[in-house]
């Protein structure tokens, strides 16, 4: 296990040591609110395993190169993508590495999870059952299950941002299945959900064992009048009405840099 988090003057620190080497000021931001100094770029976990040496190679050559920002999700290769940077993170100062995880997708050993709690009558609640081989949710009881692997695969103590993975194919879902039902009550319906996860995200924030939270969606930059659009100006108010002093602080959307 890793003590620690990332923290303002460790992730400070970490910036200047790299502007030291000659890379430039401008390749370093604050992230967010949450008052940390990230690299412009990061490293990506979408394909990374704990069984390939080149993977892990790859995370230090960046860590040591001057990335200090990690993405990474519980469904990337089914957990091993934490795996792989959990065993990495050892060898490297906590305090100067921010952590992004994120949570919504049942998948594999989730889904298998998901799926014998339902055969015992114990399955989580608001499933959206996508397809056979991937559901989602982000319900606090599932949060809660995943929260702990996740930890367990970083080796870590706190996870500085999570994230609520596409809650969109709540949408997409409804879709499919509820043709009945208006756009307006499926939107009502979706916010209450996404105001359960907040609220459950602010305790674990409490507890420590994460720093801060956000939303990963694709669909929070498509026109408002989409039926699958996420307005984040509404869980914006959400977060606040949740706690006063919330730590909603970090958005992650699509982004053509050209």
């Amino acid at each position: 296990m890793t003590p620690g988090s990332a923290s303002a003057e460790g992730t400070r620190r970490y910036a200047q040591r790299a502007i030291d080497q000659g890379i430039p000021a401008t390749a370093y931001r604050g992230l967010g609110r949450t008052g940390l100094v990230a690299s412009s770029l990061g490293f990506g976990g979408y394909r990374v395993d704990d069984r390939t040496p080149e993977h892990t190679a790859a995370l230090e050559k960046a860590l040591l190169g001057g990335v200090n920002l990690i993405d990474t999700s519980t469904n990337y290769t089914d957990g091993c993508s934490e795996s792989c940077i959990g065993d990495v993170l050892g060898r490297h100062r906590r305090e100067e590495i921010i952590v992004v995880s994120k949570v919504g997708y049942v998948q594999g050993q989730a889904l298998r999870l998901a799926q014998a709690r339902e055969q015992r009558g114990s399955a989580f609640p608001e499933v959206v059952k996508y397809t056979d081989g991937c559901w989602h949710c982000i319900h606090p009881e599932f949060l809660a299950d995943q929260l702990g692997r996740s930890l367990g695969r970083l080796r870590v103590e706190k996870v500085d941002v999570y994230l609520l993975h596409n809650p969109e194919y709540f949408f997409t879902d409804a879709a499919k299945r509820r043709t009945g039902a208006s756009l307006d009550t499926l939107r009502d319906e979706f916010y209450d959900r996404i105001r359960r996860a907040f609220s459950y995200l602010e305790d674990e924030v409490r507890r420590g064992r994460i720093g801060f939270y956000g939303i990963s969606s694709n669909t929070c930059v498509v026109p408002a009048s989409d039926p699958e659009a996420t307005a984040l100006e509404r869980m914006w108010t959400i977060a606040g009405e949740v706690a006063r002093e919330h730590h909603f602080a970090v958005t992650q959307l699509p982004a053509n840099l050209f």
